[in-house]
């Protein structure tokens, strides 16, 4: 795709596909905070700014996937 019309942003199923990942694990990360992203209307309709894209590319590290005692299926306990 030319650079000039490069999409600003993505939605999470382009991102997951940049990135390699699934789906869900993108949903996971945009609901902690890890991937930096931005909600449009009033369903959390997420876009991912494409540079957030290319700065994990170039650092995975920094969205610390498995860390330790992490699980997918944890939830946080209430009382």
């Amino acid at each position: 795709m030319d650079a000039r019309r490069e999409a600003l942003t993505v939605n999470p199923r382009e991102a997951a596909a940049r990135l390699g990942l699934g789906r869900g694990t993108v949903y996971r990360l945009l609901r902690c905070g890890r991937l930096p992203s931005v909600r449009v209307g009033r369903r959390p309709n997420y876009r991912i700014p494409t540079a957030a894209l290319e700065e994990v590319l170039k650092n995975p590290e920094r969205l610390n996937l498995g860390e330790e005692g992490e699980s997918r299926h944890e939830r946080p306990t209430t009382r």
